[in-house]
């Protein structure tokens, strides 16, 4: 008969290894724990400075980012506050040129009221003019309607001769002298001054209304007249105002005048109507 060996079983106090791989790798994270420990204690600025720089290197980092990014926005914020100046320059020219075009024109308007209250005034002025040549002709009609057509005739009587007195030739009759008509009291001359000369009576008219506006007060009571002055070599003509009182005041107004450096002298009052 056969005997069969079967295996016989290991013993179980069979010795292990001493040192494995996961043993090996305990051992070295062992040793590293141990080192930052005594490190930890033995230099503890050292390990804070480690660990400190690579926060610092992060917060750097995050600093950087958060600059350029201020830095793109400031950039944009004077790119918008350029493109708006630029837009107020644009308005603030559009502006000015509709208020010179608003000046220009008011002052247009206030020319053409000026040629229409002149105007008017002219026109008044020949109109009380006319009035006036009418009832100075009405008062002369007036006047020699009222003449008397025979002139009064005085008749002398006749004294009978006495007894050896002289004797006297015959009465003659004598017309009596016609009496005067009356007329109305005109002086000889009037007094005014001359204020300008120009070379037509537009221009005149123009002198005058820049005269009467600053010496208004002066000319309240005086009418404008232009004669004609033929002394020269060309035509012009001179503007007088007037009626003035006296001599004496027509040198005190042209003293006046010529204070405010307004050219005068005393003339006589002549000449047609401004």
């Amino acid at each position: 008969m056969t005997q069969k060996s079967f295996p016989q079983p290991s013993s179980p106090h069979t010795p292990a290894r001493t040192f494995t791989k996961y043993s090996l790798v305990w051992a070295v994270a062992a040793g590293i724990s141990l080192l930052y420990l005594i490190l930890l204690v033995a230099q503890p600025d050292v390990i804070a400075r480690s660990l400190g720089s690579g926060a610092e290197t992060a917060e750097n980092d995050a600093t950087q980012k958060a600059l350029h990014e201020t830095v793109a926005e400031v950039r944009t914020l004077r790119d918008t506050i350029d493109l708006f100046r630029n837009e107020l320059i644009e308005v603030r020219a559009q502006i000015s040129n509709q208020s010179d075009a608003a000046h220009d024109l008011a002052a247009r308007v206030g020319t053409l009221e000026t040629a229409a209250a002149e105007t008017q005034k002219v026109a008044a002025n020949d109109d009380t003019k006319a009035k006036e040549k009418e009832a100075t002709a009405k008062k002369a009609k007036e006047t020699a309607a009222k003449k008397p057509d025979k002139a009064g005739i005085e008749t002398g009587s006749v004294a009978q001769p006495a007894t050896g007195a002289i004797s006297f030739g015959p009465a003659v009759v004598t017309p009596a002298a016609r009496p005067a008509a009356a007329t109305p009291s005109v002086p000889a001359s009037q007094v005014g001054v001359q204020i300008a000369t120009g070379p037509s009576v537009d221009s005149l008219r123009l002198s005058w209304t820049l005269l009467n506006e600053r010496h208004g007060e002066s000319f309240r009571s005086l009418q404008p007249r232009y004669t004609t002055n033929m002394s020269g070599p060309e035509q012009t003509y001179d503007l007088v105002v007037g009626p003035v009182a006296s001599v004496d005041a027509a040198k005190k107004l042209c003293q006046e005048l010529a204070m405010k450096a307004t050219p005068c002298a005393v003339s006589r009052f002549t000449g047609d109507a401004l």
